[in-house]
């Protein structure tokens, strides 16, 4: 399939070319100007300046994400303050996400995401394939904290909003190719074709490819590669002046590994796994036994969203369907030494399908003083996953089959929702919100016919005295008050509860091991500040916020008997405060300096019975078989409790541009970034006190630009940039010993056309 994307991608960048020789359109807008521009935004489920809501939301339009060098979702990262993450182990195509300390780095389907992403409102449930390449986008909005009351799925740590662009009403588009370190090539295209005035269509796609940046020992082969292509077609139909259906099909193939590796000899990445294909056949049963070291995620999703205007209120409908099935296999053994087998160290294959249906029904209105969303959200999800699992004993360095089993689970949710804004003077606005959520999950194992390993059962969970469905109810409230000083300054305070539903450790080994474990919940206070100063030129957003999460669900890593396993339990609560501030200066024509800051601490409070029996075995010395003592599961080494996991108490992002008009030449466009993290926990275990690797020092990222826009060729730009500049190596994950680095320094040159 993904030789096809590429074929299509050649042929629509070709039409593009064709069709821009006959077009004399302006080219696209950039970042920096003499006036900070009004960034309108849905964080409400409605359309508002940024500037007037009262929830804290950072907002990027197209030419912004560009100037920040975002190419996907998990560029945003170093670029939103309280956030922290990092590509799932071996599976570049999930990322992680943590907002204020929460989020989660599982992306097994029995576990919901706390962070979720949505593209065009619709919600992706499952983390496996989040870690979208953007192409076409119109702006990314990311909503700290949780969103309890208006987004299509509760989440406790926050969303992040994708809004592709809609269909133009002239002819034209863009053309982009570059080309960069590790043979990176990248194409994207995208051309908005009018049919009528009253149906307007777009085709978008792109190409992301390159050879890897991690050498394979004893072969020379190139690991951690990247080879992503995606299509998407949209038709905007305006049948009459109050009905408006917009209809989006996308499919996107994505090749993205992120496996163990390590800085060797040379100052380059090596990777030391061994895996060759074809070397589980006979271990492993299913087609899953012949993957190669890989993994690749086939997503295909349709939209239809349906906007009728009934004067004083607007009706919407908004169904989405998406599909995904993802092979592969990797390796997360870390121990030393690692014996040279074709079948790894500690091997995961996946073989997995996953299919969402989602239907929205909401109403905008206003009613004298009142400003009025009300609606109601279905879901439901079904997901199937084939997975087998080795093991090596880290003594006898002896390798055994786990578990190869298929896991079923699914998910069916309903929601009643409504939020109300009042103004009950000239300047001052009263919020407040209600959700009412029903959800049944249910989950079912099998061994695979002739497999080895644990033998699992739907019937050995039940006769285990664990559930196989669980039902949760909640209601979550969001209260807020706003007040407008100036027409340029908004003060602002709101309180906000939060759900995520429970679950079961997929990835149990055992059927008395599928304890289900806890939904999680939070209530978050907050009270900030939006100003604009100087004539526009001076933006300054901050926000103070106090959350506490209940029943935190966490999956960790633990030795039981000398092995690792894998499980999620709510070991305590998690309270946070903190402050963030974002801020924009255009202190002279074309000058952009923009800036963010977050400050937050983040612990936990009341331990679990279990937890502290394991705070007391480590500080007492006291060594029990299978049981956890020391720098294990939640506890430092020392005895006291761990830090969260990706909470640094300090996030800062400082970006500097200028737009340098050189007579004769053009618009010259230098931009520094700068974004650095303090040192966090990259494992559960975590803390300034352990010693196996799991907290990390602070980490300081460098990215640069320089672009050009010639002057006699006003709808051509170049640009050349590197990322992480000075070739950092950081460490990002620890699991079981192995210490995962985030992606190297890099190269990139780039030219675009818009027409």
């Amino acid at each position: 399939m993904i030789k096809n994307l590429k074929s299509t991608t050649a042929m629509l960048i070709a039409l593009s070319a064709v069709s821009a020789h006959a077009q004399n359109a302006p080219a696209s807008s950039v970042a920096n100007s003499s006036v900070m521009e009004d960034i309108v935004v849905t964080a409400q489920r409605r359309e508002q300046s940024l500037q007037k809501v009262p929830i804290a939301v950072s907002a990027f339009n197209a030419a912004e994400l560009n100037r920040r060098q975002v190419i996907d979702t998990y560029d945003i990262l170093r670029n939103i303050p309280n956030m922290a993450g990092n590509q799932n182990v071996g599976v570049g195509t999930s990322s992680s996400y943590f907002l204020r300390a929460v989020g989660n780095g599982e992306s097994i389907a029995t576990f919901d995401v706390p962070v979720g992403t949505y593209v065009d409102d619709v919600f992706v449930a499952r983390q496996n394939a989040n870690n979208f390449a953007l192409f076409d986008v119109e702006r990314i909005e990311v909503l700290r904290g949780p969103q309890g009351t208006l987004f299509g799925r509760n989440t406790t740590g926050g969303a992040i909003n994708i809004v592709m662009r809609k269909p133009g009403e002239e002819f034209g588009g863009y053309i982009e190719a570059g080309y960069g370190k590790f043979d990176q090539t990248i194409l994207r295209a995208s051309v908005d074709i009018p049919v009528t005035d009253k149906i307007l269509t777009k085709v978008s796609t792109f190409w992301i490819r390159d050879d890897g940046y991690a050498t394979q020992v004893g072969t020379g082969r190139k690991f951690n590669s990247r080879d992503t292509a995606g299509i998407r077609g949209m038709i905007r139909l305006m049948p009459t002046d109050t009905l408006t259906i917009d209809l989006t099909a996308d499919h996107i193939s994505d090749q993205n590994t992120n496996f163990l590796n390590r800085v060797g000899p040379d100052g380059g990445r090596v990777v030391d796994n061994n895996i060759t294909q074809g070397a589980f056949t006979g271990l492993i049963t299913g087609k899953k036994a012949n993957f190669p070291l890989d993994n690749v995620a086939r997503s295909t999703a349709f939209t239809g969203t349906i906007a009728l205007d009934l004067g004083a209120a607007t009706l919407t409908s908004i169904t989405g369907y998406r599909k995904i099935d993802q092979e592969f296999v990797i390796d997360s053994g870390g121990f030393l030494p690692r014996p040279t087998r074709p079948t790894g160290f500690n091997p995961i294959l996946n073989d997995s399908d996953h299919e969402q249906f989602t239907q929205e029904l909401k109403v905008n209105g206003d009613i004298g003083n009142l400003n009025y969303v009300v609606g109601g959200f279905y879901m439901k999800e079904d997901n199937v996953t084939d997975f087998g699992q080795l093991s090596t004993n880290t003594g006898t360095l002896i390798q055994s089959v786990v578990a190869d089993r298929t896991l079923l689970n699914d998910t069916k949710t309903w929601a009643l929702y409504g939020q109300g804004d009042y103004r009950i003077a000239e300047r001052l606005v009263l919020t407040a919100g209600l959700r009412y959520t029903y959800e049944k999950r249910t989950i079912g194992v099998f061994t695979n016919p002739g497999a080895a390993g644990v033998q699992l059962s739907t019937a050995g969970i039940i006769a285990a005295g664990l559930p196989v469905e669980q039902v949760y109810r909640a209601w979550t409230p969001r209260f807020a008050i706003s007040y407008e000083v100036t027409d340029d300054i908004m003060l602002f305070a709101s309180a906000t509860r939060g759900f995520k539903s429970g679950g079961w450790p997929g990835r149990s080994t055992a059927n008395s091991r599928f304890i289900p474990f806890n939904p999680e919940t939070v209530w978050s206070f907050e009270g900030g500040l939006r100003a604009d100063a100087f004539d526009d030129t001076l933006r300054f957003n901050a926000t103070g916020f106090y959350a506490t999460t209940f029943d935190i669900q966490i999956p960790a890593q633990t030795l039981i008997g000398g092995v690792p396993v894998s499980t999620t339990t709510n070991p305590a609560d998690l309270r946070n405060y903190g402050l963030e501030i974002e801020t924009t200066w255009l202190p002279v024509e074309g000058l952009n300096i923009t800036g963010s800051m977050g400050l937050q601490r983040a612990r936990f409070i009341n331990p679990s019975a279990l937890i502290q029996a394991q705070q007391d075995r480590c500080k007492n010395g006291i060594v029990i078989p299978g049981q956890p003592g020391c720098n294990a599961n939640f506890v430092d080494n020392i005895g006291e409790l761990a830090y969260p996991v990706r909470a640094p108490s300090f996030t800062g992002n400082l970006i500097i541009s200028y737009d340098a008009r050189i007579s004769g030449i053009g618009v010259v466009t230098p931009t520094a970034n700068l974004s650095y993290t303090s040192a966090y926990a990259v494992a559960t275990a975590g803390s300034p006190n352990q010693t196996n690797g799991s907290y990390q020092p602070s980490q300081t990222y460098i990215n640069a630009s320089l672009a050009l826009r010639p002057a006699s060729l006003e709808n051509l730009s170049f640009s050349i940039e590197c990322r992480n500049c000075f070739n950092k190596n950081y460490v990002l994950t620890n699991l079981v010993g192995g210490l995962f680095l985030d992606r190297p320094g890099s190269w990139l040159f780039r030219a675009r056309y818009d027409f």
